[in-house]
């Protein structure tokens, strides 16, 4: 959906509830939408069923898009938004911990096992298809709450207030989430990094 043009027409013919701009819409948005929701729920079968909650959102409240921001981020935030919903409903089952993923400290505050590896640029990191592979393997064993965190603050490019909004937590506690996500993470690509 590179045209403005075109996002205007298909707002309007939303607007006015025409069958060929919900497909439309359908057609031009799964794709990028379900890759977002599988990231932040990393099931495909509940990904799925959130994005397509998020269309029929859209779709019934259309009239509330404002044109502050793209459609497209107005969508993104639709989806954010119920696949929240959907971890929060998950979460009031049973808090997962993060501490099994976690570097080994000793007495004295140093790692167990030293980290042998310098800093590594992801986006070089994702040009290979295999450290893609490692990469959503390992961002799928975080538990929800960190997932979601590390998600939408280095990948969706939230801030940290936004995401604090969000999540209904402390900025601070985000701050600590996030950081305790990146150390798992560098825990679990640690084989990837030391290649």
């Amino acid at each position: 959906m590179a045209r403005l043009e075109d996002e205007v027409n298909l707002i309007k013919g939303l607007q006015k509830g025409e069958q060929a701009s919900c497909k439309r819409l359908v057609e031009l948005f799964w794709k990028d939408l379900n890759f977002l929701a599988n990231r932040l729920l990393g099931d495909e079968s509940i990904a799925s069923d959130c994005v397509q909650e998020a269309f029929i959102k859209a779709i019934t409240k259309i009239d509330s898009y404002e044109g502050r921001g793209t459609f497209k981020a107005w969508l993104h935030q639709i989806v954010v938004n119920e696949a929240l919903i959907e971890i929060r409903k998950k979460s009031a089952r049973k808090e997962e911990s993060l501490d099994e993923l976690m570097l080994e400290f000793d007495e004295s505050g140093h790692h167990v096992e030293p980290y042998q590896g310098n800093p590594v640029n992801l986006d070089v990191l994702q040009e290979s298809i295999e450290v893609k592979q490692q990469l959503q393997k390992s961002i799928d064993r975080l538990p929800d709450n960190f997932r979601l965190i590390l998600i939408l603050r280095d990948y969706e490019g939230y801030s940290t207030r936004e995401v604090s909004e969000k999540m209904n937590m402390t900025e601070q506690n985000v701050k600590v989430r996030l950081h305790r996500a990146r150390l798992a993470m560098r825990n679990l690509l640690q084989p990837v990094l030391s290649e």
